[in-house]
């Protein structure tokens, strides 16, 4: 075919998609063979030819896209290329249009809700400032919430994968650059009820939790805090062999929330109770808890495990997990720690970590110094007046 005729049809298809005076009625879609033709184009020995097809069938957008999709798998390199080349403008100017109306709400009539938006919208609310933090999303991790959309098994690999390239940069040295687009949207899907990750991404996701674009992200309030109440959701839900993590990151940025892994952990769900892991644990429910966990904190009290010990002068301070628990016990009941230990020489501490980990407050040189202390708090409940039986605290 001529070059002139090429550029014939290339004006006829352009003219169809032009953009019109506003009172003009729109101009209607090319013809299929219109777009074959100029797909065929997208080969042409001619350069020129050859990008004004590219350019054309970009302009055409929407319409062209299915025969643009079959186009992409051609026999001709040519063809492949340019076709997956003018799918990606027009996803992203279809996007980027989408977008923009969203934003002003006034989404068109037969355009599909952006992906993930019905699941956000439904936890998050739908109001100008989630909407602005769903377009920052979707901006930021496209795919990521695509793969949201088409299944929850999908947005769980897509997670692993996305948090395992971050966590491989960070071992090498590197500093991933996060943006809080793509911080909210990594805490969305992981923290949907549907989405399951395999332990060792929610153990590297909780890591992520320290980087500064993820602490920034959390707890800065200029997205109405849903970063926020998207940690917590996963903290809740964070099963035994998270719960320590969850705890952990829920500590530091003293969210309420952590509660709920560290009475998995006092529980002894999935497995044998960590000496070290259940002090923690006891220092959270003092620090957010009331005496309505004493009951569980009180059975603890016979728990000889090994949580950490010092050495002075040759002597050797043991704090054991029943020692942890009989000081978590002392604070849940409003008691003073001088009362049953000796702490006139030590500095006054009120940080409940700062107490239950630290054998030179709480530990013992022998089992009769152990002894007479914990004769105290038997004492103590004696003198309690008799309550009816409660209800234990909730258990995750």
């Amino acid at each position: 075919m001529p070059v002139a005729r090429h550029f014939a049809v290339l004006a006829v298809a352009a003219g169809l998609v032009a953009g019109a005076r506003a009172a003009d009625p729109p101009a209607p879609p090319p013809k299929p063979e219109q777009v074959a033709r100029l797909i065929t184009d997208l080969g042409s020995e001619e350069f020129t030819v050859r990008e004004a097809a590219t350019d054309t069938l970009t302009r055409i957008g929407l319409p062209a896209f299915a025969a643009l999709e079959a186009a992409a798998t051609h026999s001709d390199r040519e063809v492949r290329y340019r076709s997956q080349r003018i799918l990606g403008l027009i996803r992203e100017h279809d996007l980027k249009r989408r977008l923009e109306a969203f934003l002003s709400g006034k989404e068109a009539e037969g355009d599909y809700p952006l992906p993930g938006w019905t699941r956000f919208k439904k936890t998050y609310g739908d109001e100008g400032q989630t909407r602005s933090l769903f377009v920052e999303m979707q901006r930021a991790e496209p795919d990521l919430l695509r793969a949201l959309e088409e299944g929850p098994r999908g947005a769980a690999d897509a997670v692993s994968q996305r948090v395992a390239q971050v966590q491989e940069a960070l071992r090498f040295g590197g500093q991933p650059q996060f943006t809080p687009g793509q911080v909210v949207s990594l805490l969305f899907v992981a923290s949907e009820d549907d989405v399951s990750l395999p332990a060792a991404t929610m153990t590297l996701f909780y890591n992520l939790c320290y980087q500064q674009p993820f602490r920034e992200a959390i707890e800065g309030q200029s997205r109405g805090g849903v970063p926020r109440k998207m940690l917590a959701s996963l903290i809740r839900r964070s099963d035994e062999n998270s719960a320590y993590m969850a705890m952990q990151v829920a500590y530091q940025l003293n969210m309420p929330e952590g509660i709920d892994p560290a009475l998995k952990i006092l529980n002894g769900k999935g497995g044998v109770r960590v000496g070290t892991y259940s002090a923690y644990a006891l220092a959270t429910v003092v620090r957010t808890g009331d005496a309505a966990h004493l009951p569980l904190v009180e059975k603890l009290l016979t728990d000889a495990s090994q949580v950490t010990q010092i050495q002075q002068n040759n002597v050797i301070t043991k704090l054991q997990l029943r020692d942890s628990a009989l000081a978590a016990a002392i604070l849940l009941t409003k008691q003073e720690l001088k009362d049953y230990f000796d702490l006139a020489s030590k500095p006054a501490i009120t940080e409940p970590r700062s107490i239950l980990i630290n054998p030179s407050l709480i530990g013992f040189k022998t089992d009769a110094e152990r002894e007479a202390v914990f004769k105290k708090w038997e004492v103590y409940k004696a003198r309690q007046p008799q309550q009816p039986a409660e209800k234990p605290a909730p258990s995750p």
